[in-house]
C-alpha cells in the first residue's frame, strides 16, 4: 500500500498522539528521575550534616570537660607547696565554677604528694585508712561534699590512666544511682607518675538535650557508647544506661554497632525498634569520648517532599497527554461524518445477522480512505456464512456435552489460581450440594469457603506446592460443607492449566462426592480396631490367669528358692501382661506409653517383694515416649529382671537405699538407665556370661532389639541399654 493511500486523519492522529506521547514520556521520565534523586541526596546530605553537627557539639563539650581535667593535672605536675587543705579548697572552687560538672578529684600514689601520708590516716574525708590523699568533691545528691575515691585500685578511671600514662575518658558508668563518664588526665612530674587529676559529669544533661531534638515531625536523636550502650532517648529512659543497641533486633544493627565502636559514621535503612515504621538510621562519631550521635529519621517523613514532587510532575505529564489527546480527538472527528455513513451500513448488517439472515453486505463504494473498511466486513460476513453451519453443530455437541456432566454427580469448576478458588466456571449440578450457579458466579461465594475449615489450609497448601514444582494434575480427599451445613468427603482432581512461559493460569478439575465410600472405610477400620483390642484383652486376661497360677502353685512349696523361681516368672508374666493391658487401653492400639507402664510395673514388683517404700526409695525420670509392642515387650522383661534384681540383692539385712529408672530418647537413639545403690554388683561376675535366668534374659532381650547393654559399678549398680525402635 502507498503513502498516498493512507488517509490523512490516520496520519495527523499518529504523528500527534505518537509524537507526543514519546517526547513527553521520555522527557517527564528523565525529569521526574533526575530531580527526584537530587530531592532524595539532599534529604540524606541534610539529615548526615544534622547528625554530624549534634556530633560536634558534643565533641567540643567533651573536649571542655577534658581540658579542665588536664588543666587540673598541668597544674599539680607544677603544685609543691604541699599543702593539702589548699588542693582542697582549689576542688571545690573548681565545682563550684563549673556547674556542669558532677565532681572534681586527685589522687594521689602513696606518699608521692608530700611524703606525711602516715600523719593523715583516717583524718578526714579526704583520706582512705592508709592516709593516701584522694579526695573526691560531688555534688551527688544535690549538697556539695568531699569523700575518698573508691575502687581506685581495680577501676579504669584511675588503673587505665596509670598504666597508658595518658588522658582517659570512661565507659558510662553508675555511681551511687548517677549515670556519669569521668574524665581523667595523669600527674607524671620528673617522668614519673604519681596519680590523676579528673572531673565527673552525669549525661543527665545529655539526655535532656539529645532527647529534646526533633528531626523532621516524628525524627528523634540519641546517644550511645562506642560499645553501644544508650546514653539518652527521647522516650524509653528505662533504656539509658541499661540496653546497648545490640539488643535492638532490627536489620543491619550489628553493622551500626561495629562502625561506632571503631569511630565510623554512615547510616542504614532498617526498622525503628520503638514504633516498627521503616527509618533511615543516621549515626557520626563523637571523636573524643569514642561515643556516638545516632539520629532515627522515619523514611516517609525524610522523602515526603521528594515524593510530593514526583506526584505533581506525574501530575502535569497526565494532564499533558490527556490534553493531546483530546486535541487529537478533536482533528479525528472531522471525519466521522464519512464514518458515520459505514457505522449505519454496519448496524443493519448486524441487526440482519442477529435475526439469522448472514447475506446482508456493506457497500464498498465510498472514498478509498474508508473503503477497505466495508470490504473487510464483507470478508467477515463471507467467512462466517461459510462457518455459521460448524458453529451450530459445535454448539449442539457443547449442550449435549453439558447435559452429560449436569446429570452426573461429577461436578466441574474451573477455578483461578488464587486463595479460596474464585470460580469462574461451575457446573450447574453443583446443587447438589445444596449451592445454585448464581452463588459462584456472582463472586459472593468462593468454592474455598464450602471447605471444612480445618482442610481449607491444607487443600490450598498441598495445590500451591504441585503448581509450584511444576505438577499437571493435583489430586485430593476432603471434606466441604453443603449449603444446609451438612458435611460430606469429595474427592478433587484438577488439572493445573499453564501458558507459554510455564506460570499458572487457572485451574480446571472436577469434585466427586465420595462420603458413603469414606464412612464404608472408617467403618471397616472402626471394625478392625475393636478385633484388636479384643486380641490385647484376651491375651491380658489369659497371661494373668497364668500369673495366677504361678502364685497359686508357687504356695505348693516351701524351699525359698522354689517359691523365688516361681515369684520371677509370675512377675515376668506380670510384665508382659501389663502391656498388653496398656495396648488396649492405648489409643492407636499398637504404641506404648513407657512412663504409664514403667510407673504401673514397679508398683507391682514393690508390692510383689514386699518392700518398704520408706526404706528403699524409687525414682522415676521416665520421658513421654512411646513404643511399639514388638520393641516394648522384651524391653518391659528386661526392666522386670533388673529391677527385681536390684530388690532381691542389693538391699538384704535391712539395708536402704534408692532405686533409679531414667528413659529418654535422643537423636533416635532410646536410652534406659537402671541404677541402685546399696550392696554393688559382684566385680568378680560377667553379667553377660552368667548361670543367673534373670541376666541371662537381660542379655538375649538386648540383642533382641539390637541394642547395647553396659555395667558400671564406680559408685554404683548402674545397668545403662541404648537401642532404636523402629515402629
Amino acid at each position: 500500500m502507498k503513502w498516498k493511500d493512507i488517509s490523512l486523519k490516520v496520519k495527523l492522529v499518529l504523528y500527534i498522539v505518537t509524537g507526543v506521547f514519546l517526547i513527553l514520556s521520555a522527557s517527564t521520565f528523565i525529569v521526574i528521575t533526575t530531580v527526584t534523586e537530587q530531592e532524595e541526596q539532599l534529604a540524606y546530605h541534610d539529615s548526615i550534616q544534622n547528625a554530624k553537627s549534634f556530633a560536634n557539639y558534643y565533641n567540643a563539650d567533651m573536649k571542655a570537660n577534658m581540658a579542665v581535667a588536664q588543666t587540673l593535672a598541668a597544674l599539680l605536675v607544677r603544685y609543691d607547696n604541699a599543702d593539702r587543705d589548699e588542693i582542697n579548697s582549689m576542688l571545690e572552687e573548681l565545682l563550684l565554677e563549673n556547674p556542669d560538672l558532677l565532681a572534681s578529684y586527685v589522687a594521689f600514689e602513696p606518699n608521692a604528694f608530700d611524703g606525711k601520708d602516715a600523719e593523715f590516716i583516717n583524718a578526714d574525708t579526704a583520706h582512705d585508712e592508709t592516709g593516701r590523699f584522694i579526695p573526691y568533691w560531688n555534688k551527688i545528691g544535690g549538697e556539695m561534699f568531699v569523700e575518698p575515691l573508691v575502687d581506685y585500685d581495680t577501676l579504669d578511671y584511675y588503673q587505665l590512666t596509670k598504666q597508658l600514662e595518658q588522658d582517659i575518658i570512661t565507659e558510662p558508668y553508675l555511681y551511687q544511682g548517677a549515670l556519669i563518664v569521668s574524665y581523667d588526665a595523669p600527674i607524671v612530674r620528673d617522668g614519673e607518675f604519681i596519680g590523676i587529676g579528673g572531673v565527673d559529669v552525669e549525661l543527665n544533661y545529655v539526655d535532656e538535650t539529645v532527647s529534646s531534638v526533633k528531626a523532621f515531625d516524628t525524627g528523634y536523636l540519641f546517644m550511645v557508647s562506642n560499645t553501644g550502650v544508650l546514653l539518652s532517648h527521647p522516650t524509653r529512659k528505662d533504656w539509658i544506661g541499661m540496653k546497648s543497641m545490640t539488643e535492638f533486633e532490627i536489620p543491619m544493627i550489628e553493622i551500626v554497632t561495629e562502625d561506632i565502636n571503631n569511630g565510623i559514621g554512615g547510616h542504614i535503612d532498617t526498622i525503628d525498634p520503638l514504633t516498627g515504621k521503616e527509618v533511615v538510621m543516621f549515626y557520626e562519631p563523637i571523636e573524643t569520648g569514642k561515643f556516638a550521635i545516632v539520629l532515627v529519621v522515619p523514611t516517609e517523613e525524610m522523602l515526603a517532599g521528594v515524593e510530593s514532587l514526583r506526584s505533581t510532575l506525574i501530575t502535569i505529564y497526565t494532564f499533558s497527554i490527556i490534553f493531546m489527546g483530546a486535541m487529537a480527538y478533536l482533528i479525528a472527528a472531522s471525519f466521522t461524518d464519512r464514518i458515520n455513513e459505514i457505522v449505519v451500513d454496519f448496524k443493519k448488517i448486524s441487526g440482519a445477522a442477529i435475526k439469522g439472515d448472514l447475506n446482508a453486505r456493506a457497500n464498498t463504494d465510498v472514498e478509498i480512505d474508508f473503503k477497505l473498511i466495508p470490504e473487510g466486513m464483507n470478508e467477515i460476513m463471507d467467512a462466517l456464512t461459510v462457518h455459521s453451519k460448524e458453529l451450530q453443530n459445535s454448539y449442539e455437541l457443547i449442550r449435549k456435552m453439558e447435559s452429560a456432566v449436569n446429570t452426573s454427580k461429577v461436578v466441574v469448576f474451573w477455578w483461578k489460581f488464587d486463595h479460596d478458588y474464585p470460580v469462574e466456571f461451575v457446573s450447574d449440578n453443583v446443587a447438589q450440594f445444596g449451592y445454585s450457579l448464581e452463588n459462584f458466579m456472582s463472586g459472593n461465594l468462593l468454592y474455598g469457603n464450602i471447605i471444612y475449615k480445618d482442610d481449607r489450609d491444607e487443600v490450598w497448601s498441598e495445590l500451591k506446592r504441585s503448581a509450584d514444582e511444576g505438577h499437571d494434575h493435583f489430586h485430593k480427599d476432603y471434606r466441604i460443607i453443603t449449603k444446609s451445613g451438612e458435611m460430606r468427603w469429595v474427592h478433587e482432581d484438577t488439572f493445573i492449566q499453564r501458558n507459554e512461559e510455564e506460570k499458572v493460569e487457572y485451574f480446571q478439575g472436577t469434585i466427586l462426592d465420595i462420603t458413603e465410600r469414606v464412612e464404608a472405610e472408617n467403618a471397616l477400620k472402626e471394625m478392625e480396631e475393636i478385633r484388636t483390642k479384643e486380641i490385647h484383652h484376651r491375651i491380658k486376661n489369659n497371661l494373668q490367669v497364668v500369673s495366677g497360677m504361678l502364685y497359686l502353685e508357687s504356695l505348693n512349696f516351701r524351699y525359698q528358692e522354689v517359691i523365688d523361681a516361681f515369684r520371677d516368672s509370675e512377675n515376668r508374666v506380670r510384665s508382659i501382661a501389663l502391656i498388653h493391658e496398656k495396648l488396649y487401653q492405648s489409643k492407636d492400639l499398637v504404641s506404648l506409653d513407657l512412663a504409664d507402664y514403667i510407673k504401673d510395673l514397679t508398683d507391682h514388683l514393690f508390692h510383689s517383694y514386699r518392700i518398704d517404700e520408706k526404706n528403699i526409695e524409687l525414682i522415676l525420670n521416665v520421658e513421654d515416649v512411646f513404643l511399639g509392642m514388638d520393641t516394648a515387650v522384651p524391653l518391659g522383661i528386661i526392666i522386670n529382671e533388673l529391677t527385681s534384681n536390684a530388690l532381691q540383692h542389693a538391699f538384704g539385712n535391712g539395708i536402704g537405699g534408692e532405686i533409679e529408672i531414667d528413659f529418654f530418647k535422643r537423636d533416635e537413639i532410646f536410652e534406659l538407665t537402671i541404677s541402685n545403690t546399696g550392696k554393688h554388683f559382684p566385680e568378680d561376675i560377667d553379667f553377660k556370661n552368667t548361670e543367673s535366668l534373670g541376666l541371662q534374659l537381660v542379655t538375649n532381650l538386648v540383642s533382641q532389639i539390637e541394642g547395647e547393654i553396659g555395667l558400671d559399678t564406680t559408685d554404683k549398680t548402674t545397668f545403662t541399654i541404648t537401642f532404636r525402635d523402629d515402629k
